[in-house]
């Protein structure tokens, strides 16, 4: 027997190679012919994983629109496949609906305030590109030991007396004394807060020029420093 294949979407894939029935194969023939734009789905009450899925008589082929290689507009301007629009979703499979077309509209202007929502959101970007570096090359799962490392620190910085136990054990592992291991953090942490300190005064003081520049050039003329000195 010929088995026909199918993907998730229930779209005619071509016929198998195999001898046996597989999940998602159909027994029945798709149509001969299948326009030019369209695309043979296979509609059944079954559910893919079902056993009897693709058998005769539980389900039946249908021709749809095949738009997943076109572009796509909404009254706002492009879209893409499976984003939400209004609550709205398209697959690119099916009759369009009416809030899409082939043809985009008029060019809107965006607004003063989403002007200022995307330049927030470039800044934002070099912000976290800049603190980024600060964290080059240490592993992740080290990273995640900062915190406790930060609070070791700070607080033997106060009290000498005060444990460190979690310094303790990395310096025995290190193979360095105690005070060396705690001195050498404590110059990271303070390092680490003077330098994010100072990115985040950047970053906040940028945002502070973007919500009250009042033209479109002066939003688009606020962007982070390359060097993540105050501009």
């Amino acid at each position: 027997m010929t088995y026909f294949q199918t993907d998730v979407h229930g779209l005619f894939c071509g016929q198998t190679p195999y001898q046996e029935k597989g999940f998602g194969d159909v027994v029945v023939a798709p149509p001969s012919t299948i326009p030019a734009g369209k695309v043979a789905r296979w509609v059944s009450r079954l559910e893919t994983l079902d056993i009897q899925y693709g058998d005769a008589n539980t389900g039946e082929w249908q021709l749809v629109e095949d738009n997943r290689q076109a572009t796509l507009y909404t009254p706002d301007g492009p879209y893409t496949l499976g984003e939400s629009y209004f609550g709205q979703t398209y697959d690119g499979l099916g009759v369009l609906p009416p809030w899409l077309s082939v043809e985009s509209g008029p060019e809107v202007e965006p607004s003063l305030e989403q002007l200022r929502e995307q330049q927030l959101a470039l800044v934002n970007a070099g912000f976290e590109s800049a603190v980024s570096e600060l964290t080059a090359g240490y592993p992740a799962t080290e990273r995640l030991t900062w915190p406790v490392q930060q609070a070791e620190a700070l607080a033997w910085s106060k009290d000498s007396s005060i444990a460190t136990p979690y310094l303790d054990g990395i310096a025995t592992a290190r193979g360095i004394s105690l005070d060396e291991m705690r001195e050498k953090t404590l110059t990271q942490v303070r390092s680490f807060l003077e330098l994010t300190q100072h990115l985040i005064g950047v970053r906040q003081g940028l945002r502070d020029q973007i919500d009250a520049a009042v033209s479109e050039e002066a939003v688009k003329a606020i962007v982070w420093p390359v060097s993540g000195a105050q501009a």
